[in-house]
């Protein structure tokens, strides 16, 4: 009954003489819902109209959950006009409690992955989104940021801190009963190839089918891949759809995306389609 509930406490959004405290939280439950709904577009609305309330700037507790989900809007779309908004209501938004500091830490980690930085950078913004969560002790978004921790971990290299934000993501939905932590904490198990243990296990793709992901994210149709892997299309398209099928996303161009943000085109992936070319 969750699109009920959640459709009778957004109508007060239409209301007139709503409290600036009670009509925050409102704007971010629109932007959580569009999200939990994959509705890029509506999701990008609702970030706009949160972003636009004019008490935004002035309530830090209602207004740093907003600032936490529509930048996550933004980086989930791309979207740097809306990810340039959020950093400047963020630069002018105080901090002053824990939760707050907390939130602060996590939007600088999420927008420092919409812009060029190295993965040091981004290991110690999330980390100090993680940190920061300990400290204020609220155990779902502490949740969402090692889940953030453990995709730039990935992409640096760093198994097994994956492995370990993982494990340690699992344990909180379990305790929480959050089954859409639960499930994002599987799929990035299921990405870097770790055994349900929790510890690194073997590549998540085959060695052909690296070499294959490495010519799909260089913009290469099925036909050029079995070209350059002197493969039939056929087969070319069979390992691009179990690749898909693998990461758990829904087409080529996501596959490729997720492959560059996880570093799995580094490595021996990168070196074997090297040869193969």
């Amino acid at each position: 009954a969750a699109d009920e509930v959640v459709g009778r406490a957004l109508a007060f959004l239409g209301r007139p003489y709503l409290w600036p405290n009670h009509r925050l939280p409102l704007h971010e439950l629109r932007v959580e819902a569009a999200l939990a709904a994959d509705d890029k577009p509506e999701a990008v609305r609702a970030a706009r109209a949160a972003l636009a309330d004019a008490h935004l700037a002035d309530l830090p507790r209602e207004g740093w959950p907003v600032l936490n989900a529509v930048a996550r809007v933004a980086a989930l779309t791309g979207d740097a006009t809306l990810a340039a908004e959020v950093s400047a209501v963020a630069a002018a938004l105080p901090a002053r409690h824990p939760a707050e500091h907390a939130h602060a830490a996590h939007v600088a980690a999420i927008l420092g992955g919409t812009a060029p930085s190295g993965p040091a950078d981004a290991l110690t913004r999330w980390r100090a989104a993680v940190a920061a969560w300990r400290t204020a002790g609220q155990p779902y978004p502490l949740g969402r940021a090692l889940l953030g921790l453990g995709e730039v971990a990935a992409a640096a290299g760093e198994r097994d801190e994956v492995a370990a934000t993982v494990r340690e993501t699992a344990e909180l939905a379990a305790r929480l009963g959050a089954t859409p932590l639960r499930e994002q904490a599987a799929t990035l198990a299921r990405r870097v190839g770790l055994r349900g243990t929790g510890r690194p296990g073997p590549d998540l793709l085959t060695s052909r089918e690296q070499e294959v992901l490495r010519l799909v994210a260089e913009g290469h149709s099925n036909s050029r891949i079995a070209e350059r892997l002197f493969i039939s299309p056929k087969t070319a398209s069979v390992h691009v759809s179990r690749i898909i099928a693998k990461l758990d996303v829904t087409n080529r161009v996501e596959a490729a995306a997720l492959a560059h943000r996880l570093g799995l085109l580094s490595g021996e992936a990168g070196r074997s389609a090297s040869r193969a070319r």
